[in-house]
């Protein structure tokens, strides 16, 4: 069975490793400094709509947060 999508990750895999000498320190040290200068690039989010459309913040946190079923008595 080939995947043209699979392939396509294990061979990106495969290169990737082969970069570092298929060293997993090495591996692991290059994709934490890769994710800590992505992280600080797209911090800024804008406002939380679905609070102001649905009236959701006029609630409280918690009954935003989960709403209680009332419980089954079986007899």
């Amino acid at each position: 069975m080939n995947n043209p999508i699979i392939q396509e990750v294990r061979s990106a895999r495969e290169s990737l490793a082969a970069k570092f000498d298929f060293d997993l320190h090495r591996i692991i040290a290059d994709a934490m400094q890769r994710q800590g200068q992505q992280s600080t690039i797209n911090r800024q989010k804008g406002p939380n709509k679905t609070l102001e459309t649905t009236g959701g913040a006029a609630a409280s946190p918690v009954a935003r947060k989960r709403r209680v079923r009332p419980a089954r008595v079986s007899a």
